[in-house]
Formats: C-alpha cells, sequence, structure tokens
C-alpha cells in the first residue's frame, strides 16, 4: 500500500493519543510499526518540546496531523489528558468536516464504553501480537471521508443550529440581560438570578412540555415581558421567555432562572422514533455534538449574543425524571451569578480568544481582570500543593498565569476547569510582566 501524500496543512500522517501512564508501550509498537512503511507521526512522549505549554503543542499537532489514531484502554477512558485530546480530536474533526479519527481498542474496552461521539466509528481492536496492524495503516491511509457519509439521512445538524440562531436566538437574546434585570428587579431577586438564558440539551434529544417536569425542586415562575415581531407574514408573533424557579434544599434558598430546552433537537428525537426517517441512535449522537458546536461556533461570533446564554448539555434517560438537573441548573446558575457580581468583570472583543474557544463555555469572551495595584494579591503556586488543593484553588483564581516550570498537576486541574467553564485562561502575552511565563 503506497504512504498517502500529505496535502494542504498536513505535517503529519497521524497523531498518537494514548495514556502515557499505562499505554505507552501499546503506543510505541504501533508507532514502529507504521513507521516502517514510512507513516509520519507524531508521537507525545518523542516529539514534544520540553517546557513547552502542552495543551498548545496537543491542539497544534491535532491540527497538523490528517488522522488521529486514539489509543483507548480503560485508563484512557479516565485519563483527563486523554479526554482532553479526544475532544480536542473530535473538535478538529468536525471542524474540517472530515473522518480522521481511528479508535485503536485495548485492555477490554468496548464500543460501548466509548464516549457518544466516537461510537459510530469503525473501532480497530489491537491484538497483542499486532497481527491487525494492516487495519490501521488502512484506516489511516484510505482517502478522507465527510462525516455525511455516516449520517444517512443527511447533516441536519448545521441546518438545525443556523435555523435555530435566525429564527429565534438572534431574536431574543440581544436585550435579553436588560429585560431579566428589569424582571429581577421588580420581584425582588437580586443575587437569586443569572442574566442569562438556560438552553437545556439533553442527550436523549427529548424536550420535555416544562421545565418543572424534570423535578419538584422546579416550579414554574411565569415569563419575561413578551417581544414581538412582524417575521414571515405573521404580524406582532410573540416571543415568550419562561422563567422557574429551582429550590436549594441545602441553603432552602429558592434561585430564578431563564431557560427552555433546545426545542428544534426535539425533531431528531421524534425522527429517531420513526423508522422511515433512517435516523438510527448512534448517527442522532453524532448530529446532536454537530449540532452543539455549530451552534456555539455561531453564538460566540455574535457579539450581540455571546454573553448572554448558557447551554447546559447533559445525559438523560428519556422517559423518566432526571435527578440530577435541579444540582446541574442549580450550580450553573450560581457560577453566572458569581461571575456577574464582580464589579471587575470587563467584556473582551472577540477577536482577541484563544483558537481553542470551543472547549470553554460560551462566556469565554468575558473575563477577569484584576485592578493592577492588587497584583500583589494574586496566589502563587506552591510546588508541594497536591492535585486536589490546587483544583481547589484554582476554582478561585480568576487568572491563572502558567510559567515554563508549570508541571502537570498544575496544569491538568486548569484545563478540567476550563472545560467545565469556571476557569478562563489568557495569553501570556498580556501579562508582560511576567517574562517567564510560557
Amino acid at each position: 500500500m503506497s504512504v498517502p501524500v500529505l496535502r494542504h496543512s498536513h505535517k503529519y500522517h497521524a497523531f498518537i493519543s494514548y495514556c502515557a501512564d499505562t499505554d505507552t508501550s501499546h503506543a510505541k509498537r504501533i508507532l514502529e510499526a507504521i513507521e516502517r512503511r514510512d507513516i509520519k507521526c507524531f508521537f507525545g512522549e518523542r516529539d514534544f518540546m520540553p517546557g513547552g505549554c502542552r495543551a498548545d503543542e496537543i491542539v497544534e499537532a491535532i491540527h497538523l496531523s490528517k488522522n488521529v489514531i486514539l489509543v483507548i484502554s480503560p485508563a484512557s477512558l479516565q485519563s483527563e489528558w486523554s479526554k482532553f485530546e479526544m475532544l480536542m480530536a473530535v473538535d478538529d474533526s468536525h471542524k474540517r468536516n472530515t473522518v480522521c479519527l481511528v479508535p485503536v481498542l485495548v485492555g477490554g474496552v468496548n464500543v460501548v464504553d466509548l464516549p457518544a461521539p466516537l461510537r459510530p466509528l469503525t473501532c480497530i481492536e489491537l491484538k497483542e501480537d499486532l497481527q491487525n496492524i494492516e487495519e490501521i495503516i488502512r484506516a489511516i491511509s484510505k482517502p478522507e471521508d465527510t462525516w455525511e457519509t455516516l449520517l444517512p439521512v443527511g447533516n441536519l445538524a448545521h441546518g438545525f443550529a443556523w435555523g435555530y440562531y435566525y429564527g429565534y436566538l438572534k431574536i431574543i437574546l440581544p436585550e435579553l440581560d436588560k429585560r431579566v434585570r428589569d424582571w429581577r428587579r421588580e420581584n425582588k431577586v437580586e443575587g437569586r438570578m443569572s442574566e442569562k438564558t438556560f438552553l437545556l440539551l439533553p442527550q436523549s434529544c427529548r424536550c420535555k412540555d416544562s421545565i418543572s417536569d424534570e423535578s419538584p425542586l422546579i416550579k414554574h415562575r411565569g415569563h419575561l415581558p413578551i417581544l414581538t415581531q412582524n417575521r414571515a407574514g405573521v404580524i406582532e408573533r410573540q416571543y415568550k421567555n419562561s422563567i422557574y424557579s429551582i429550590l436549594d434544599e441545602e441553603e432552602n434558598e429558592e434561585y430564578y432562572f431563564v431557560g427552555e430546552y433546545i426545542g428544534v433537537i426535539h425533531t431528531m428525537y421524534l425522527m429517531e422514533q420513526n423508522a422511515s426517517t433512517g435516523l438510527q441512535t448512534q448517527e442522532k449522537y453524532i448530529q446532536t455534538m454537530r449540532f452543539y458546536l455549530t451552534l456555539r461556533r455561531i453564538l460566540d461570533t455574535d457579539l450581540e449574543c455571546s454573553s448572554k446564554y448558557k447551554i447546559l448539555y447533559y445525559k438523560d434517560q428519556s422517559n423518566r425524571a432526571t435527578d440530577g438537573i435541579p444540582q446541574l441548573i442549580l450550580k450553573a446558575i450560581k457560577t453566572q451569578i458569581q461571575k456577574e457580581s464582580s464589579d471587575e468583570c470587563v467584556s473582551l472583543d472577540n477577536s482577541l480568544l484563544s483558537p481553542v474557544t470551543s472547549i470553554s463555555g460560551p462566556e469565554f469572551a468575558q473575563y477577569s481582570i484584576l485592578n493592577p495595584g492588587r497584583i500583589n494579591n494574586l496566589p502563587k503556586h506552591d510546588s508541594s500543593i497536591q492535585h486536589r488543593d490546587a483544583n481547589g484553588q484554582l476554582q478561585t483564581c480568576a487568572i491563572p498565569i502558567a510559567t515554563k516550570l508549570a508541571q502537570f498537576q498544575i496544569f491538568r486541574p486548569v484545563a478540567v476547569s476550563s472545560y467545565e467553564g469556571y476557569l478562563f485562561l489568557l495569553p501570556s502575552f498580556w501579562f508582560p510582566m511576567y517574562p517567564d511565563c510560557c
């Protein structure tokens, strides 16, 4: 089999992702076997620059690679670094619209154990003697397929996302924060209600009639002042945004939020139930992920909308109330209230964002900038701080500054915090007073 020609911006035929703690031997065997065929690979242990910012290098290396070989073991499914690499690989694959992921299963991992976006892919179970190494070589040598080849019903996600944006969110989001502030002032719930709207995205795509159907702790309390707009032949079409309360049982206090399901995805749930549409469950998971990523990119480039929403994606069991929903919403409300309450919070232009904004929350464009006069009050990392302590400290930090000496123990909770949306990272060139920043 001839070696595929690298085109476009590709520098490597494959990026090999693996858990360094347990799977280095598997990854090295794969590397040695395929590089003997003149296939050029990026291998972290060999190719990462010492002292560099590993997260940036991962993103760059994946982008420069035609394919990503994911060595997936029970350990890698628990490893924060491995999950980060999987997330970046999936994101880059969808941006390119090419199926460039090659899951290689080791250690007894089954397809059902994989994250939902990987399950529809062709997986290779690595044999101990590497008898099936040719399968991996064929997978990275074949012509590129688009994601539509895995989606018999077509790319629903793209159309749904743009339709939802132009048909609804572009109308209600720009002035939503002002309407929320007016309502909470009139109803005396300051400090217990975020300015954002919370958009619920259940994995099943099943949207219930009311969020209050999820739990007796959630109650419908009315709606914001109605918006009216002439649209598509309907004169004075009305747009309502519902308000709910949620009881914090520990504090015995009610919090309030504007919220709704992302109703357009319910179509995919109905299509899944109808065999004639051809939409299978695994394909639905891909469509849902593509919808989520596409919608995020659309909204995050619209300055009128980018800071006005929060998407809450969660796993649900389609026919039962989900016990974790109240906790999920309550945590999100409190997190947003805390951010909004800081009088040091400023909004920054989207042009300054990191190229990997998709790993953070939709409010990535909002940063908390400390008064320069208080710069000495910034907590400094001590190498003696344990991982669990560092994770707790990072949740209280507005801006972490990682120097070239920063170790994995401190960076891992940074990556996790950024992914979960409660910590924001700034490029080091914004801090010229710290020449050692990486």
